[in-house]
């Protein structure tokens, strides 16, 4: 589109040819139209002023200094993208930029016979305008200033026009506010021939402010304004103008945005606040990108699709909230006070000191100061869902802090941010590019070191007993509890420093049983408890009002537990156990996987619910927690946290380690890569250790060995319970062929027996694995869990009609070291590791009493 195109025309001085006349023309360049601007072009000019801009404050000096904005101020506008569109582009609020790159003053050689004209002369030139917003304690700090600057001078012909004149001035400044008050223009007024603005300094200036003292407070007054040129050629010829669309702007007197008067650019789009993943701040930066990229795996969780506003390609902006409530009952305060509760329930009630020497806040996106926060915004797609439209994250308190004092003060300040005003929030890089997300560990930690055993004895599993100890001490306490455990699986335990024995379970019936021992059909079933053992006193441990020690986190989401250990933090003692979020996906019985997996940390002195969860890496799909080794038990100093990698059959084990005993802090986990032979840094750098495992197992030191108890997974619902063995924690786990099977258990298959003398063929049996703390000498004890497929709430059903189906088996078994060594039996390894750097034979290690008492043994060579 020609902006205007108009003829200078007039008589020149005459020529020695008195049939010669000469016309004069002014060109100014085209300009592209103004579209609106779509969301990746508005990236694209954030990311250019993030990387090129001055920053407001030096501008802000160096108008107040009156000096001149030439380059590289000049050389930013003229790269600035969009600038060379109708009406320049708004480039940040205190920044608008125009550039007409070939306006053109032409001199035309005309003769009446005949009637030619030929172009005797021109010059071309580049005209730069950037305009900039004052702010001030002030009235008169209430304007725009426009500086403009003419270069790049390109004549041609035998008389370029260097005597036209060339003069600029603010015009059409109107206002849009309805009875708002007047704009005054000010102009420098320089009316100088091409020749003399070729020459530095080769700029001028105006203002247009908006002085009235009736504007007060967060009242704004809204203007247009525009930029006339004039060309003329000696005195007494005719003129030519032009005028070019200005950014529109406007003004206020807020105090509550740093200076008490100022004048913004305003173009009724969002602004864009750039806001970038410097070190001092990058856990904000992390979440706010988790919160606009993968709101799904945000806290709260939802049972639908999360939408969370405020990235460019949302096109849903945030909305600045300011309170002149300054009370603890404000909006603003209510958005943080819900924050808080939903960080509370998500990563435990005391998770700002969770972490020793790193306290943390409850960061929240979008921000307390905005109208879409947690308490006062509302879910676009379903307003009566409070929890689908913002995010909650324990974060460093000074990254929390450092970056919301950037908010506050770099960005609704400067960019004058009113109540009701509309802003995208851009990630980038501190060099200005777009921020791609959290960096995730990557590399190598350490190279794995495996011990040599080949001349260590074989060990096998013999003399498998059913019925073992506490099986009848749980059915008897199942029995005769009024509310307490009555049934449920995983049975993981731990051992805690007062000498109790704390049981784990996942899904768990609470009584009454009825009086002819059958279960009620209004019998609560949670997903979480923990049964104390106090000699052969039992207890039931649950959350509040008889919920679950983790209640679901939305509908159709619930908390399976794994595997525990007693953990030193900052000096106290505490229970930490592994959780894996799970939810419902389809209508069938199976139609569920996991979501991620978490630390919680207990206060030993109330384990009603944990006082911090710590979400752990969950991209690689893994179940954490399936075992878990402490570095008391280890003998080298790391704890080892055992997963699998799930599948319907043929489950990978995965192995991570973290040097001491606090797992809750992923940071610093390590991650096996078998294949590699290293430990890496990163949770996906991991790979399988062992095919073959259940989603339960355990990982015991024995003797020198490490001995793999698991289910097998090689055939579905399989009966058979096998035994691997390795030198180190970390394995290489090999089985003796034909010695590696510990127990059958009865109840899987056509023919299985879920109770004594009642066969149905529904049930199956899973989650084999020992309890440590009742190994004695060579007598092992294994639990594993029976269900069946009868889900049925009825008198009839399954577990109602029967609640003993549902309760842990007890086996015990002797370890015995063969007299054929590892090498003679030809142990069998599912995945053999690269023959890597090895260490001598790991001789025998004694925990600690009290930790796990096993006997010590001989030594491994």
């Amino acid at each position: 589109m020609l902006l205007g195109i108009g003829a200078l025309t007039g008589a020149a001085t005459p020529s020695d040819d008195s049939d010669v006349r000469y016309t004069y023309e002014f060109n100014p360049s085209k300009q592209e139209p103004k579209e609106p601007m779509a969301p990746e072009k508005r990236k694209a000019i954030s990311r250019y002023a993030y990387r090129n801009l001055p920053s407001y404050e030096e501008r802000q000096r160096q108008l107040k200094r009156q000096t001149r904005l030439s380059a590289p101020g000049m050389d930013t506008c003229r790269n600035a993208p969009g600038a060379d569109r109708e009406g320049g582009v708004i480039i940040d609020r205190s920044t608008w930029c125009m550039v007409v790159p070939d306006a053109e003053v032409r001199l035309n050689r005309c003769t009446p016979n005949p009637p030619v004209c030929t172009m005797a002369g021109r010059i071309l030139f580049r005209i730069s305008v950037m305009g900039i917003g004052r702010t001030g304690p002030a009235e008169a700090d209430r304007k725009t200033e426009l500086w403009i600057q003419v270069d790049n001078f390109r004549p041609s012909g035998e008389k370029p026009p260097w005597d036209a004149k060339l003069k600029f001035e603010g015009a059409n400044c109107d206002v849009k506010t309805p009875n708002g008050p007047k704009c005054n223009v000010r102009n420098d007024g320089r009316n100088d021939t091409l020749r003399n603005w070729s020459q530095p300094p080769s700029d001028d200036w105006a203002t247009f402010s908006s002085p009235e003292g009736n504007l007060t407070g967060d009242k704004v007054a809204n203007y247009t304004f525009g930029l006339n040129a004039t060309v003329e050629y000696g005195p007494g010829h005719e003129t030519e103008h032009h005028t070019w669309k200005g950014g529109p702007f406007r003004c206020d007197s807020a105090i509550y945005v740093g200076s008490s008067r100022g004048c913004v650019f305003d173009d009724d789009e969002p602004v864009t606040y750039r806001f970038d993943s410097r070190p001092g701040w990058k856990e904000q930066t992390d979440h706010v990108w988790e919160a606009q990229k993968t709101p799904n795996r945000t806290k709260p969780s939802s049972k639908f699709d999360k939408v969370i506003p405020g990235s460019p390609q949302s096109k849903n902006p945030l909305t600045r909230r300011f309170d002149k409530d300054t009370s603890s009952n404000n909006d603003k305060e209510k958005n943080r006070r819900k924050s808080r509760r939903q960080c509370q329930k998500y990563f435990g009630r005391n998770y700002a000191t969770a972490i020793p020497d790193k306290r943390r806040d409850c960061d929240e996106y979008p921000y307390a100061s905005t109208y879409e926060g947690s308490d006062t915004g509302v879910n676009t797609i379903d307003p009566n869902d409070g929890y689908r439209h913002f995010s909650v994250k324990a974060i460093s308190s000074k990254h929390n802090q450092d970056a919301g004092n950037d908010l506050e003060n770099s960005f609704y300040k400067v960019n004058r941010m009113l109540d009701g005003d509309e802003f995208y929030v851009h990630l980038v890089t501190p060099s200005g590019g777009d921020y791609n997300g959290p960096d995730k560990p990557s590399g190598v930690a350490a190279p794995v070191t495996y011990h040599q055993c080949s001349a260590a004895p074989a060990v096998e599993a013999k003399q498998a007993k059913p019925k073992a100890y506490p099986e009848d001490l749980f059915n008897k306490y199942a029995a005769t509890t009024r509310d307490g455990w009555t049934g449920g699986d995983s049975t993981y335990s731990v051992t805690l420093p007062d000498g109790r024995r704390l049981w784990l379970f996942s899904d768990t019936f609470l009584g009454p049983l009825n009086d002819n021992g059958t279960r009620p059909t209004s019998a609560p079933l949670i997903n979480s408890t923990f049964v104390s053992q106090v000699g052969d006193n039992l207890s039931t441990i649950t959350g509040a009002d008889r919920k679950a020690i983790m209640p679901p986190s939305a509908e159709k989401h619930w908390y399976w537990l794994g595997d525990g250990l007693v953990s030193t933090i900052g000096g106290e003692k505490k229970l930490q156990v592994i959780f894996h979020e799970w939810h419902k996906f389809g209508s069938g019985d199976w139609d569920f996987k996991i979501k991620q997996s978490l630390v919680a940390t207990f206060d030993l002195a109330d384990l009603t619910e944990p006082e911090s969860m710590q979400p752990l890496p969950s991209e690689a799909g893994v179940q954490w927690g399936s075992a878990v080794m402490s570095a008391e038990q280890s003998g080298d100093g790391y704890t080892y946290i055992y997963g699998t990698d799930d599948a319907p059959i043929n489950k990978g084990m995965r192995i991570a380690r973290v040097k001491g005993t606090n797992v809750s802090d992923p940071d610093k986990w390590q991650y096996l890569n078998s294949g590699r032979g290293q430990w890496m840094y990163g949770e996906t750098e991991g790979d399988n250790a062992l095919i073959g495992v259940a989603n339960e197992y355990s990982v015991t030191p024995y003797k020198g060995n490490y001995v793999l108890i698991s289910q097998d997974s090689t055939e579905a619902f399989s009966g058979k319970v096998r035994l691997w063995s390795g030198c180190d924690p970390y394995g290489v786990f090999g089985s003796w062929e034909g010695h590696d099977v510990v127990y059958r258990m009865p109840e899987p298959g056509p023919y299985g027996d879920c109770t004594e003398g009642q066969e149905d063929g529904r049930c199956f049996a899973y989650n084999a694995h020992v309890p440590p703390s009742l190994a004695s000498g060579g007598r092992w004890i294994m639990s594993y869990n029976v269900n069946n497929f009868d889900n049925n709430v009825t008198p009839t059903g399954a577990h109602y009609r029967d609640p003993t189906i549902y309760r842990p088996r007890f086996v015990s078994f002797t370890l015995e070291s063969s007299t054929v060594t590892r090498q003679d039996a030809k142990m069998s390894y599912g995945i053999q590791p690269p023959d890597k750097s090895s260490a001598p034979c790991r001789p025998e290690h004694r925990p600690p009493a009290g930790v796990f008492p096993l006997p010590g043994g001989k030594t491994c060579s």
